[in-house]
């Protein structure tokens, strides 16, 4: 406690300096006071919060869970409280977990993250939370991973010693994106067993957790098991503990979806309070063929909200778990490194730019919007001229006839990448012609890049690792320019912790800004009623002052703004 007080002394000046400073300074501090609270004495008689009793058996009965209750602040006592409870299911069945054998990414090895400039630092808290996660995970995949598909095809369906998210999907590259990091961020929250039912990931993405498992075992299926969905299980006063319904004890798979066609029934499992409490105890819950970046709704949930609060600060909840989740595999590392090494590097600016078409359509309007845009607002300001002829006449020889008349066609200019996303190659070729006519009046030098693309999407996985080094090339962009409603776009923008550009059809307003780096709920919950909360939320708008519209979806779209 005392090194990390001195430590929190010794940078306090620094990080006071920003706002993102600022924050980091709160986090150490809040950080400190769990810590302390975590050593005194045990609370007695403190009643359970509504995310308390959400927690796992295990948890509730541990030790470790009662020094957190004496924490008035609730963001921190549920903070304290997840890392006590992720500590005690993985106590539970220590002993059994996978050696963490050596590093065998090359893009964590070789330090790949770093090619994100504009990443930020992941907050302590967070840091804390996510390796007790992935000790649980070790050891809950270590103990009965082989043994999970005869568990459950069993008549009696013994119940597993941890329990599970199964997350499945087969929705496009930027869906599935989304939706998998908001399966795991509950999973992280509820202390379940992250694992996913997705042929070939192995091709996309390296093991997050070095010395477990993502996949699910060989002979383990959910996806031709129709259980029924959280509505439905809630319908039946399943799990509210008052008047259950006969089937509720014998419920193994609980089925959670979030798509377009989702209705406040379905989202009562990310608003109500005691949600999680519902299916605490439920073997499985299977994710099923979610396309929504939903860990939004979960800001949304009151007995939620405290600890998100405190873990996101920033409210960049896809930027920092892709962080922590998503690592190239070292195919599509080798890829993005070369790409990157050969047109991206020797710039002094990078603009990515994604283009979305739908069947087959040509949007002649991205051709005549994509040069105003990078005109109008990517910062790529001409400098101004003196300066200029200012720094070439310090590189000039004494008396050289160019040192007093400079020719201005002749002053060295900063290269600019573009790089275009588009299965239409019309795009690119129309680009590469009209782009580089901005140069006489930037002062830049544009080269406009792009994959070759055979204009089809396709879903074997040479066409997916080519989508993923495309999102990922568009993740290094220092200015980012995208379609509106672009999931495609949206994992890019996430990805780098930048804000984008969305285009738009109009000439004189032909791109407008975002309003954070994380992606829009494109349907998310307007009005949820719990009844087994005496709660409603009627106004998703006033539950917090960062929830807002999305300004390319704002008639049903919510995001979270930094």
């Amino acid at each position: 406690m005392s090194l990390m007080m001195a430590y929190i002394a010794k940078n306090k000046m620094m990080w006071l300096e920003s706002a993102r400073g600022m924050r980091k300074y709160l986090i150490w501090t809040l950080v400190t006071i769990v810590l302390f609270f975590a050593t005194a004495e045990p609370a007695v008689g403190v009643p359970l919060s509504d995310f308390e009793k959400g927690l796992g058996d295990l948890a509730i009965g541990s030790e470790r869970l009662k020094p957190c209750l004496s924490i008035e602040n609730a963001g921190l006592r549920a903070g304290c409280s997840l890392v006590a409870a992720l500590e005690a299911e993985a106590a539970a069945v220590g002993g059994a977990q996978l050696a963490v054998s050596k590093e065998r990414c090359a893009y964590r090895s070789q330090g790949g993250s770093s090619l994100h400039k504009y990443a930020a630092e992941m907050h302590p808290f967070l840091k804390q939370v996510l390796e007790r996660y992935a000790t649980l995970h070790r050891h809950c995949t270590g103990l009965e991973y082989d043994n999970l598909g005869g568990m459950y095809a069993s008549k009696k369906k013994r119940n597993p010693q941890c329990r599970y998210v199964v997350w499945s999907c087969t929705f496009g590259l930027g869906n599935k994106l989304m939706s998998l990091l908001s399966t795991f961020l509950y999973a992280i929250i509820s202390q379940r067993v992250l694992l996913i039912e997705s042929p070939g990931w192995e091709h996309l993405f390296c093991e997050p957790f070095p010395g477990s498992k993502l996949q699910v075992p060989e002979g383990f299926s959910l996806r031709e098991d129709f259980s029924p969905s959280f509505a439905d299980f809630q319908t039946r006063r399943c799990g509210d503990g008052s008047r259950e319904g006969p089937h509720c004890g014998s419920h193994y798979v609980v089925e959670v979806a979030f798509t377009g066609e989702s209705k406040p029934r379905d989202h009562s499992f990310l608003v109500c309070p005691t949600a999680m409490a519902a299916v605490r105890n439920i073997p499985f819950l299977h994710f099923r063929n979610s396309n929504q970046h939903f860990a939004v709704g979960f800001f949304l949930n009151p007995a939620l909200r405290p600890l998100l609060e405190v873990l996101f600060p920033e409210h960049n909840i896809f930027h920092l778990l892709a962080q922590a989740f998503l690592s190239p595999s070292d195919a599509v590392w080798a890829h993005i490194k070369t790409f990157h090494k050969q047109y991206l590097q020797p710039a002094s600016r990078n603009i990515g730019v994604q283009l979305r078409e739908s069947k087959g359509e040509y949007r002649q309007y991205y051709d005549d919007v994509v040069p105003l845009c990078i005109q109008r607002k990517s910062a790529l300001c001409p400098f101004e001229l003196e300066e200029l002829i200012e720094k070439e006449k310090q590189h000039q020889p004494p008396h050289s006839p160019s040192s007093s008349e400079p020719d201005n066609k002749n002053i060295s200019r900063p290269l600019v990448s573009v790089y275009i996303s588009s299965l239409v190659g019309g795009h690119y070729q129309s680009l590469k012609q009209t782009i580089p006519k901005l140069e006489p009046e930037m002062l830049q030098r544009f080269v406009v890049v792009a994959q070759e693309s055979d204009g089809e999407q396709r879903e074997d996985i040479g066409h997916i690792q080519k989508a993923l080094v495309d999102m990922w090339v568009l993740s290094l962009s220092d200015i980012l320019l995208t379609s509106h409603m672009s999931t495609f776009g949206y994992t890019a923008q996430g990805l780098a912790g930048i804000t984008p550009y969305h285009l738009k059809p109009w000439l004189d307003l032909p791109c407008w800004p975002s309003v954070s780096s994380d992606p829009c709920f494109h349907f998310a919950p307007q009005r949820v009623h719990c009844p087994a909360d005496n709660f409603t939320m009627r106004d998703p708008l006033q539950q917090a002052p960062y929830i807002m519209k999305c300004p390319d979806l704002p008639d049903t779209g919510l995001q979270l703004a930094e």
